[in-house]
């Protein structure tokens, strides 16, 4: 009886190794927090860091431990702002989509430990501007151009990532500014 209980966990942890074994693709959603400042600002502005948040879909092409992975996010960034005048909060509503290129340091059929870097590209849906600061930070950009760079962890279907994106193109034609947001994320993978 003994021998047959052995045999049947043998054959249930073979099975649950390969349930969750590396498929080609990865598809899944994730939602986190993100923490926005701007790294330079108007003249006579100073920036706090603001909290948001985002939600979205991500599809991962495995390429053994390298990787290929595009997210699709809604994501609410927001910025405080003071000066002389006031201070002002301004909030961000974007969709982003992040590619980037991946590499597993650590990788098993249950855990894998990553790095990763790539390109953000973001369209403003809308900006809200409110405050005692008159209407500088009123007319963002409709598009911004970004650089990702981040590390993960993935157990069985969920992962686990940190990332910084920092900005290339500033967010207004009116002042020199680019975003720089930190972003906690976590995921689930349906496949």
């Amino acid at each position: 009886m003994k021998k047959l209980g052995l045999l049947f966990s043998i054959i249930l942890t073979t099975f649950a190794f390969n349930s969750y074994a590396q498929s080609p693709l990865n598809i899944g959603i994730k939602a986190g927090a993100n923490f926005t400042d701007f790294s330079s600002n108007p003249k006579d502005y100073s920036s706090k860091t603001a909290s948001g948040f985002g939600v979205g879909a991500m599809a991962r092409i495995n390429l053994n431990r390298s990787y290929i992975q595009a997210d699709l996010m809604y994501v609410e960034k927001s910025v405080k702002f003071e000066s002389a005048l006031g201070s002002d909060k301004t909030k961000m509503k974007n969709i982003e989509i992040p590619v980037v290129y991946g590499y597993k340091l650590l990788k098993s059929p249950l855990y894998n430990v990553r790095v990763y870097g790539g390109g953000v590209y973001s369209v403003v849906l809308n900006d809200l501007s409110k405050g005692s600061v008159d209407h500088a930070f009123d007319k963002f950009d409709k598009s911004n151009i970004g650089y990702r760079l981040g590390a993960g962890v993935d157990v069985l279907k969920f992962t686990f990532d940190v990332s910084y994106d920092g900005g290339l193109s500033n967010v207004s034609k009116d002042f020199s500014s680019k975003p720089n947001t930190w972003f906690l994320s976590v995921g689930f993978k349906f496949i």
